[in-house]
């Protein structure tokens, strides 16, 4: 009686830790809300400055101009109900911001339990770089919200067909909100039949992945009619990042103009470009970007626990979503975008930042379920010791 006693007074407290720390997170993401839109809030709009006008000339969802069309239409509904476009850009990218949260409450608990969950949305949710780019309006974000959804369904235990449909809906439109997630999406797919058996698997991540294809099909027609490239706007992107690497941002020469395909990009340097400007863009940004877009540097300690974890247990899954969110940045990582540290800006570490959060709260949930087991076993040692005397 007195050992059920015991149990369920450690389950209470167990529980009331839990709703203590959810309702930390929660005032932790308002803070940080408020806290961006007092501090940032006149600064002006960056990546997407021009989106108001894409907006404005589209007529249809996949005619968004030089940007995909997931944030320029959310940006169309908000100027057709008349309101002001770069205030709806702000508070659009704050509401995608609260809805990441959201679904980083819901979607590790499946897998790593509540604790972790709860855990994993304080450390986003306290986060000034993720509060700053929301103001920003950031498609990187868009991308994440919709990343995480096709990470969720696409490997769920019965889930069948209907959730490879979802996860095919989820990439089709993080594809739309950013074309480079498209690498993230082939890199969760093949990390996660890596390990996974049986046939039924192979079609269901087929389903998937062709469903976000055939979403994302149309908007790469429409930049063929318009532009006479499927890629234009992509490609154009690439032509920015190899000038700033060959020339900064300094008045100088004339610089070269027009869309840089992905081959010529990928090897500007040579036959061994993109392998020397991956493993560049990995040593960067593991030792210099990731530790800093945490923020809060002590949590890096938290993040080794949770990889530490994660090989323990055998459970990969956040790590495979680590290394998917990398992949596309790599190539981009060491490319001095901002001269006063090198490197790229931020935002294009966000997807990285939420796979941080989530194993920095999965190493600390480990180390208190060490630290408990641990302290058990001790007192029944204790225990035993004082009986003997």
């Amino acid at each position: 009686m007195r050992d059920f006693i015991s149990t369920l007074l450690r389950m209470d407290r167990q529980k009331a830790l839990s709703g203590a720390v959810l309702v930390l997170a929660v005032v932790a993401l308002f803070i940080n809300l408020a806290a961006s839109w007092s501090s940032y809030g006149g600064e002006p709009l960056r990546e997407a400055a021009s989106r108001s006008l894409f907006a404005e000339r589209s007529s249809f969802f996949y005619d968004s101009g030089l940007a995909e069309p997931v944030p320029v239409a959310a940006l169309k509904l908000g100027m057709l109900a008349g309101v002001d476009p770069d205030l709806t850009v702000r508070v659009e990218g704050q509401f995608v911001f609260c809805l990441v949260f959201l679904f980083t409450l819901l979607l590790l608990r499946r897998d790593f339990g509540r604790e972790t969950s709860f855990l994993a949305a304080l450390f986003l949710g306290i986060n000034p770089y993720a509060g700053y780019y929301a103001l920003q309006g950031s498609s990187q974000l868009y991308a994440l919200l919709f990343l995480l959804l096709f990470w969720y369904y696409l490997p769920a235990p019965s889930g069948g067909r209907r959730s490879a449909l979802l996860a095919g809906l989820y990439g089709g439109l993080a594809c739309l909100s950013r074309l480079d997630a498209a690498w993230a999406l082939l890199a969760l797919t093949g990390l996660a039949l890596g390990g996974a058996r049986g046939h039924s698997r192979l079609k269901e991540a087929g389903l998937a992945l062709g469903l976000a294809l055939l979403l994302t099909l149309p908007y790469l027609a429409f930049q063929k009619a318009a532009f006479g490239d499927p890629l234009f706007a992509q490609e154009l992107g690439l032509r920015h990042w190899a000038n700033v690497e060959a020339y900064g941002y300094g008045l100088g020469r004339a610089r070269p103009q027009g869309p840089l395909g992905l081959g010529a990009f990928l090897f500007r340097h040579g036959p061994a470009g993109p392998l020397a400007d991956s493993v560049r863009g990995l040593w960067h940004a593991v030792s210099y970007e990731l530790p800093r877009v945490i923020y809060q540097k002590a949590l890096m300690v938290l993040v080794f626990l949770g990889i530490y974890a994660s090989f323990a247990r055998r459970s990969y899954r956040l790590l495979l979503f680590l290394a998917a969110a990398l992949l596309p940045v790599l190539p981009l990582a060491a490319i001095a975008q901002v001269p006063s540290r090198g490197g790229i800006e931020l935002r294009y570490y966000l997807w990285a930042l939420w796979a941080l959060c989530a194993l920095a709260a999965y190493g600390l949930q480990s180390l208190m379920e060490w630290l408990e087991t641990e302290t058990a076993g001790w007192g029944r040692k204790m225990a035993r010791a004082s009986g003997r005397n």
